[in-house]
């Protein structure tokens, strides 16, 4: 029996080690299926400067990136568009090396108001310029080298946003200037025309409350599970923009939502986001400058916001960037979960967007400051502007002052009450030094040379590509040039929906 007994201790503990390894396989396993967090913090290569094709940075700001997920050669071609250029960079290189710019809207009455670019299932590029009476719209059906004549849409048009949907559908998102509206144009050629616009306004209480001031957060998102039109915006009330003219601050948010009759129109409906707590006194400001809204493969929303709970009091409620989730298609979102996560909760986070893939799969980047107050430096209305006494990002008199970086914080359970999140700078270099404006075009003289936002995108192999704008010689003249910078190691989201690797899934 000892004998028996001893060999069979002898066996088992082989048995047990197998065992312990079948058992960390499979809980590895689970979790890959899963989308475990990451464990290893994303790591970017050195930032590449675009220039203006002599050898030169190129000079822009707020620059919008997309990415085309249609190629199946292992290396997805990259686009990048700034409005000081009207202009476009590309790469074929998974964002090594960069080509451009080429310049569209060369005959535009007004060009380089605002851009952007989408990428369409059949690898077109297109392009919109805001011409202030229009946007004009190009297509390039040879990865950007070239564009079509293009077409005029979004009359009175601020902010154009673009998206693509299957192989010919283009939807523009944009606010109307004049009449403070927030309207969708519809192409079913793949933006040769729009024979449509409709404004996107369903639900009395939000025109009422959005009647004078309304800011379009980006994109357009088609819901991959119902096939809703979805586009967001914020606004502030009519009575704070009395008490703070032109325009109050813009703290609550809105989706509009259309079920699609293409071509005749879009029919929609309208759910409040997020509305915030303005008691006792509290003047929250949280669009600074545009919110952003995405859906994951699976259907579910994530709307991105940054700025403070009290502008009264920003030393106690410093600017945040803050994600909420929709697990109901919008109908329904959870309370702001703070994304960034500085020591001892303090800082300034600005200018935010995010990415998502898969379900609960988010990158959200920013500009960030470790000194925390208000980063416009500037105290009173925008009619009667003037720099605040103790100005935390006054700039000193050898051009340094309080510095800004590019950050970024990943996670795989966005959709959970407290998600976990991994936070890393994308570029260890600082890129601006000073004020940074978020009240755009009624900036004052607070510092808006680095213009509205930044932008974030995630290739077929989940890694991030993070683009925006560069200054920190402004003291000496340094005009505001455009930077990128790739991930290249650490752990990468699930890639898009949009990736064949995907596709044979379903994408979830």
């Amino acid at each position: 029996m000892r004998l028996r007994m001893r060999n069979m201790r002898t066996i088992s503990r082989p048995i047990a080690v197998v065992a312990a390894l079948l058992v960390c396989l499979s809980m590895a396993m689970v979790a890959q299926a899963s989308g475990a967090r990451a464990e290893k913090p994303p790591i970017f290569g050195a930032a590449v400067t675009l220039t203006d094709g002599h050898g030169h940075p190129g000079v822009g700001g707020e620059p919008s990136i997309a990415i085309d997920t249609t190629s199946k050669a292992g290396v997805n071609d990259e686009y990048i568009v700034s409005p000081n250029q009207h202009a476009l960079w590309r790469s074929y290189d998974g964002g090594k090396t960069w080509s451009g710019p080429v310049v569209f809207d060369a005959s535009g009455t007004a060009p380089g108001g605002d851009t952007d670019v989408a990428v369409s299932q059949q690898g077109h590029v297109i392009v919109d310029d805001l011409d202030v009476t229009h946007a004009w719209i190009q297509v390039s059906t040879d990865h950007g080298k070239s564009f079509n004549s293009g077409t005029a849409t979004a009359f009175e048009d601020d902010r154009p946003w673009l998206a693509t949907e299957g192989l010919n559908t283009v939807y523009v998102g944009y606010h109307d200037f004049v009449a403070e509206i927030p309207i969708i144009c519809a192409s079913t050629d793949g933006g040769q025309t729009f024979p449509f616009c409709s404004q996107t306004f369903s639900d009395p209480n939000a025109a009422t409350q959005c009647a004078e001031n309304t800011v379009p957060a980006r994109p357009v998102i088609v819901d991959p599970k119902d096939g809703t039109v979805n586009f967001m915006y914020s606004c502030s009330t009519t009575a704070e923009n009395v008490n703070q003219p032109p325009y109050g601050p813009l703290h609550d948010y809105y989706l509009a939502k259309a079920t699609p009759t293409l071509p005749s129109g879009l029919q929609y409906q309208t759910y409040p986001v997020f509305l915030a707590d303005t008691s006792g006194g509290k003047a929250p400001d949280y669009a600074n400058i545009f919110g952003t809204l995405a859906v994951d493969s699976a259907g579910n929303y994530y709307a991105l916001l940054d700025g403070t709970a009290d502008h009264n009091n920003i030393g106690k409620n410093p600017y945040h960037v803050y994600l909420l989730t929709s697990t109901n298609h919008g109908k329904t979102w959870s309370k702001p979960k703070q994304v960034d996560h500085d020591k001892n909760g303090a800082g300034t986070h600005v200018l935010a967007d995010l990415a998502v893939t898969r379900k609960g799969n988010v990158d959200v980047v920013w500009y960030g400051s470790k000194s925390t107050g208000d980063p416009n430096g500037e105290c009173g209305t925008v009619v009667s502007q003037s720099p605040c006494p103790k100005d935390p990002f006054a700039v000193t008199k050898s051009g340094t002052g309080p510095a800004w970086k590019v950050y970024m914080a990943q996670t795989d359970e966005a959709l959970s009450a407290h998600p976990q999140w991994t936070q890393t700078v994308v570029n260890p270099k600082v890129t601006h030094y000073g004020e940074i404006c978020t009240n755009g075009i009624v900036c004052g003289s607070s510092d808006r040379s680095l213009l509205d936002f930044i932008s974030v995108a995630v290739d077929c192999h989940g890694r991030a590509h993070v683009t925006y704008a560069s200054n920190p010689l402004e003291a000496k003249g340094q005009a505001a040039y455009l930077q990128v910078s790739n991930q290249r190691g650490g752990d990468p989201l699930s890639p898009p929906r949009s990736c064949a690797a995907l596709s044979s899934n379903g994408g979830t």
